[in-house]
């Protein structure tokens, strides 16, 4: 099974704190930019194109503000290209105030049956804090209007730690979420990155985030508040009813094959069998769209990064991507993967982990390595033990990869 990815690079305002491949654009710079993405839908499937595809993920940006007929076109490419199954999860992010009919008639009828909306916050000074172009009101406007057109499996987004939220601030908007009766919550910390416009109103004290206590009783008490309504934790930072668990997602920390379409878009793919020392092959399109244009208008691929990724880091991966979610790594899938065992590779970091109480190895039954509940907050220090055996097993200088 393939997964699909597509990007769209594109904001009614980009907010304060993100640092995506993304920016305001015109209705005529979206529709180039959508005639373009079809001819790599094109491209791409000339060699992808016969494989079953089970998810597909439109994400951005802002998908939802590209012009229906734009999106039209692309999801119609799509749909002739690539063999996408029936049943296939179709995703798309949407934030609230973007959406229209138009534009959910066109993605219904391609298949879209799930959406991703950004809400945030209930809480109208932190979204204003964000930057963010809606109110609460046009957030349950647009799961309104997702529901008339038979969108019933709807994510919402929420973030905590923000700068003037406070822990019922927090508990206010997951609780209008059960209100909601939303089939999935995603729920984030924020994090500061670099650059951004939040980053500077932070540095120079123009805002004041909450203290690390603060901020761990609201993962704490969010993680509890949505089990307790039915929400079943099984990622880091991603909750759902019994059966809604997102399947795009959960593919990416197993290390399925993903094909990303657009721009600055990755993909995660099969070596080819002239490189036998890697497991697999990262590739990276162009993040600069005069680029990502020209090379689609000469009727080449905008692909500028190849990255082979060999035994040993592909291993680490899948220990650092696996123990993200609350199942963790399966003994049996690492064996059939590498041809040893989790123990035999990081047994001083399973050791280690397990006495600090950050992990908890089940070795009965079909056995897996998973993060304790604490081990899932400190997820960064458990890794960093993972990351010290798989530099142990680097080969030397000359040494050839097994």
């Amino acid at each position: 099974m393939l997964s699909l990815y597509l990007h769209f690079p594109f904001c009614k305002r980009k907010c304060s704190y993100c640092d995506f491949c993304s920016a305001a654009a015109t209705d005529q710079a979206m529709e180039q930019y959508c005639d373009a993405l079809a001819v790599e839908i094109a491209l791409q499937a000339a060699r992808y194109g016969g494989e079953p595809v089970d998810t597909v993920f439109l994400g951005g940006g802002t998908p939802s503000l590209v012009p229906a007929p734009a999106m039209r076109k692309v999801l119609t490419a799509l749909r002739r290209n690539f063999h996408i199954l029936s049943d296939a999860e179709c995703s798309s992010e949407a934030n609230p105030g973007t959406l229209t009919d138009a534009w959910l008639d066109v993605a219904t009828e391609a298949g879209v049956n799930r959406l991703s909306i950004g809400v945030q916050a209930k809480q109208t000074n932190l979204l204003r804090t964000l930057e963010r172009i809606h109110t609460y009101p046009q957030a349950l406007e647009a799961l309104r209007m997702a529901r008339e057109h038979g969108i019933e499996n709807l994510n919402t987004d929420a973030m905590f730690g923000l700068p003037g939220q406070t822990l019922d601030d927090y508990l206010e908007t997951l609780n209008a979420f059960v209100d909601e009766h939303v089939t999935h919550v995603s729920a984030y910390a924020l994090i500061v990155e670099d650059g951004t416009p939040l980053a500077q109103r932070v540095q120079n004290g123009s805002l004041t985030l909450p203290d690390e206590e603060m901020v761990a009783d609201m993962l704490e008490q969010g993680v509890l508040f949505l089990e307790t309504h039915g929400y079943q934790r099984y990622e880091i930072s991603n909750f759902a009813k019994p059966g809604y668990a997102c399947k795009h997602n959960l593919g990416y920390w197993r290390q399925k094959r993903y094909l990303g379409l657009g721009l600055s878009a990755a993909s995660l793919l099969p070596a080819p069998a002239n490189a036998p020392d890697a497991c697999y092959v990262r590739q990276t399109n162009t993040n600069r769209l005069p680029e990502y244009l020209r090379q689609l208008a000469g009727g080449r691929t905008p692909i500028v990064e190849t990255q082979w990724i060999n035994r040993q880091d592909a291993m680490f991966e899948t220990v650092m991507l696996g123990l993200r979610t609350v199942e963790g790594v399966r003994y049996g899938d690492f064996m059939a993967m590498y041809g040893q065992t989790l123990p035999q590779v990081y047994g001083e970091a399973i050791d280690r982990l397990t006495n600090e109480g950050l992990l908890a190895p089940v070795e009965t039954g079909d056995p897996w390595l998973r993060l304790t509940t604490r081990g899932l907050m400190l997820q960064n220090t458990a890794l960093m033990a993972f990351m010290r055996d798989t530099e142990k097993t680097m080969p030397q200088r000359g040494e050839t990869l097994p």
